[in-house]
This record gives C-alpha cells, sequence and structure tokens, in this order.
C-alpha cells in the first residue's frame, strides 16, 4: 500500500511540474526593425569633411543601404574613417529616402535630400547614439554607380546647402557641433 501511495505522490508531482509553465517575460512592443538591403561595403576613398573650423582627411568608409520601419523610409549609411589616426573621429551620414529599391537607388543621377543624421562622435558603438535626423536641403549624387548582389561600389557626393547644427549628446559630453555648406565626396570601390 506504502508504494502505491509513493507512486501516486510522484505521478501527482509530475503532472503539477508539466502543467506549470514559467511565465514568459514581457517583450516590450516594438514596429521598429530594420532590413539591410545591402552586405556593409568598406572601401578605400581619399574626401575631406569640414566640422566646426576644422578640416578632417578620411581615407577609408563603410556603407550600407536599408529600410527602417520606425519611419517607413529607407537610409543610406556611411562612416569615413582615418586609418591613420586613430584619434580621430569617424564622420557618420545617414541619409533617409522614400521607400524605393536598390536597383533605382543605385543609379547614376541627382537627388535632392532634406533629412539627414551627421555626426563625428566616436561612441556610436557603445550605445549613446541620438538617432537625430535634421531637416536641411542638400543634394545627394551618384556619379558613378552599380549595384549586383547586395554589392554596390561608385562615386558620389553629398552636398549640404546650409550650415548643420547638431546637439549631440553622449555618455561623456554634449557638444554642440556645426557643419558648414559642403560638399563630401566618396567613393566605393
Amino acid at each position: 500500500m506504502k508504494k502505491i501511495h509513493t507512486l501516486v505522490y510522484f505521478t501527482v508531482c509530475i503532472l503539477l511540474l508539466a502543467c506549470c509553465k514559467e511565465k514568459e517575460p514581457d517583450l516590450p512592443e516594438s514596429n521598429d526593425y530594420y532590413y539591410s538591403y545591402t552586405e556593409l561595403i568598406g572601401s578605400l576613398t581619399n574626401t575631406y569633411v569640414q566640422v566646426g573650423d576644422s578640416m578632417y582627411h578620411f581615407d577609408c568608409m563603410e556603407g550600407v543601404y536599408y529600410y527602417i520601419s520606425k519611419y517607413n523610409k529607407n537610409a543610406f549609411n556611411f562612416a569615413l574613417h582615418n586609418s591613420l589616426n586613430y584619434l580621430q573621429n569617424p564622420v557618420r551620414v545617414s541619409i533617409l529616402t522614400e521607400v524605393i529599391k536598390p536597383e533605382v537607388f543605385f543609379q547614376k543621377g541627382i537627388r535632392e535630400i532634406n533629412t539627414l543624421y551627421l555626426h563625428n562622435d566616436p561612441y556610436i558603438n557603445g550605445g549613446s547614439m541620438q538617432s537625430e535626423y535634421y531637416v536641411i536641403p542638400a543634394v545627394f549624387i551618384w556619379d558613378t554607380v552599380s549595384y549586383e548582389n547586395r554589392r554596390f561600389k561608385g562615386k558620389g557626393s553629398l552636398e549640404i546647402m546650409d550650415t548643420l547644427y547638431t546637439n549631440y549628446q553622449n555618455t561623456y559630453s554634449y557638444s554642440n557641433t556645426y557643419y558648414p555648406p559642403q560638399k563630401i565626396e566618396f567613393e566605393f570601390k
């Protein structure tokens, strides 16, 4: 009889444990997602960017084209680096466009841009970046360009028509940076 009680006891315990589920954590509902149309493309380049009163040289860059659900827009991002001066902050640029296929975006031509993000803060990879887009007239040009199998290459420029004043706050400092009207040339090889 004792064996039957023990068997019933263990059977009930197993059934109770099987019925109990650990509550899944509440995940925040978010419609923010990104879809990359291209691979991250790296390239050597030779370009200059004026930040405030200083001119900076950059010899390498990386870029990607993707969809941002938060804005229901596409974005072309590129970052300029100086491989010889690791203390120099990279300049990061993001241009918002309508939702257009990469086959259309990567065509020779001129696009008027009115929304972009531009900064030269080193802590972007530390999660402290504010995604603040600025409304400012600019012209984006592809002089030569090709797109195939999620890869692109080409030569182009971004011309900022007015002075862009940024208010960028990161973990370490608060900086007001400005970018005077200028043409930023770049090339993905």
